[in-house]
C-alpha cells in the first residue's frame, strides 16, 4: 500500500480564490499571458504532487511555489537573452561592413531554401526587425514558438550555407 495521502478535496469557492491569487501573483512578475497560464498550471501540479496534504491548502505555500516558478521563468528568459546577445555579437557584421554580392546571394538562396515556418520568422525578425513578441502576435502563435523557430531556422540556415560553400 502507498503511504502517500491524497490531498483533500477543495471547496470550489476556495479553489477559485486560490486560483485568482496564484494568477495575480504570477502576473506581478510575468507579462506574457501564455506563460502566466503555464506557471499557474505548474503551481497546481506541484501542489497535487506534494505529499503533505495539509500544506496543499495554505495560501502562503501556494504563493511561494507560484513565485518560485515565476522566478525560474525570469531567470531562464534572462539566460536566453544573454545567449542570443552573445551569439548575435559573434555573428554580427561590423557597421559599415557589408556582404559582397556573392555572399549576399548565397545567404538569400539559403534563406529561400528553408521551409515556410522558418523562412517567415527569419524574414520578420531580421529583415523587418520585429521582436519575437511582435512576430508571435502577427502570426498568432506563442512567443516561445517564435523563439524556437528562430533558433532552428538559424541552425538550418547555417547548415545550408556550410553545405553550399
Amino acid at each position: 500500500m502507498s503511504s502517500q495521502r491524497c490531498p483533500p478535496a477543495l471547496d470550489p469557492a476556495q479553489q477559485v480564490a486560490q486560483e485568482r491569487m496564484i494568477r495575480a501573483l504570477i502576473r506581478r512578475f510575468v507579462a506574457d499571458p501564455h506563460l502566466v497560464e503555464d506557471l499557474t498550471q505548474e503551481t497546481w501540479l506541484a501542489a497535487l504532487r506534494h505529499t503533505a496534504a495539509a500544506r496543499f491548502l495554505e495560501r502562503a505555500w501556494l504563493g511561494r511555489v507560484a513565485q518560485n516558478f515565476a522566478f525560474q521563468a525570469m531567470r531562464g528568459q534572462a539566460r536566453r537573452i544573454a545567449r542570443e546577445t552573445a551569439v548575435a555579437r559573434s555573428l554580427a557584421i561590423e557597421p559599415g561592413e557589408e556582404l559582397d554580392p556573392d555572399q549576399r546571394a548565397r545567404v538569400l538562396a539559403a534563406l529561400e531554401a528553408l521551409d515556410e515556418p522558418y523562412r517567415v520568422v527569419l524574414r520578420l525578425r531580421f529583415f523587418d526587425d520585429l521582436a519575437p513578441t511582435t512576430i508571435a502576435a502577427k502570426l498568432g502563435i506563442p512567443t516561445e514558438t517564435v523563439r524556437t523557430r528562430i533558433k532552428r531556422a538559424l541552425r538550418r540556415l547555417q547548415l545550408g550555407l556550410r553545405t553550399r560553400h
